[in-house]
């Protein structure tokens, strides 16, 4: 999600196990919920899904531009809708919170989307 915003959080990444390579930090600049309760987090050049339980990130697609042009229009913390689905943009403490609980290992392989 290229923006002109600062960020509002960092993301400290781990490599997948076996992987070379040090843990890197991402500026994260936004995020959702959908209605499952998933998160995506968004950085300069990547949307990860947000696995909790495992501290796992999986690479998700970044949003097309009818679903960008919404997640732009929505305060955080309100809900959105796009086709027929709802999702709730992340508030900056929301973000927060997540980027601070730990450094998230990235998974290997992405998961069916």
């Amino acid at each position: 999600m290229p923006t002109a915003n600062s960020p509002v959080a960092v993301l400290s990444i781990k490599p997948p196990r076996n992987a070379t390579g040090g843990e890197v930090a991402e500026p994260v600049y936004g995020g959702y919920a959908n209605g499952r309760g998933d998160v995506v987090l968004f950085t300069d050049e990547a949307a990860y899904g947000v696995n909790f339980k495992k501290q796992t990130l999986q690479p998700r697609p970044q949003l097309n531009p009818g679903a960008q042009a919404r997640y732009d229009t929505t305060q955080a913390g309100d809900d959105f809708q796009y086709g027929n689905k709802t999702f709730r943009r992340l508030s900056e403490p929301q973000i927060v919170e997540i980027c601070i609980s730990g450094a998230f290992t990235l998974s290997p392989r992405p998961l069916p989307y």
